[in-house]
């Protein structure tokens, strides 16, 4: 087994997560500070910053009863046999809190 090999995709692991909260930080100040000053791109050296408006959905009861009975639909040909799976590899890393 070679540890390195491990050890870095750990540290890489980790370095990841601080680089992508970092990245959500910064976009929030960036997005404040177009809102605030009312802008809708900004052109940069290093690209076009765009604010975007995103729409949320909510739906009636009779939507949510149908997903519902979508779930318990999925639910049962998974626990009768009726729907089938495919088992593939997958890694997954669970980093130590140190």
């Amino acid at each position: 087994m070679d540890n390195k090999l491990y050890e870095k995709y750990a540290v890489l692991d980790s370095q990841i997560k601080d680089l992508l909260k970092r990245k959500d930080e910064l976009k929030s100040e960036i997005l404040q500070e177009m809102v605030d000053t009312d802008a809708k791109a900004v052109d940069s050296a290093f690209g076009r910053f765009t604010v975007a408006t995103l729409k949320t959905w909510t739906y009636t009861s009779k939507v949510e009863k149908l997903e519902e009975e979508y779930k318990n639909l999925k639910a049962t040909e998974q626990s009768t046999g009726d729907a089938t799976f495919e088992e593939k590899p997958s890694l997954r890393f669970v980093q130590y809190k140190l």
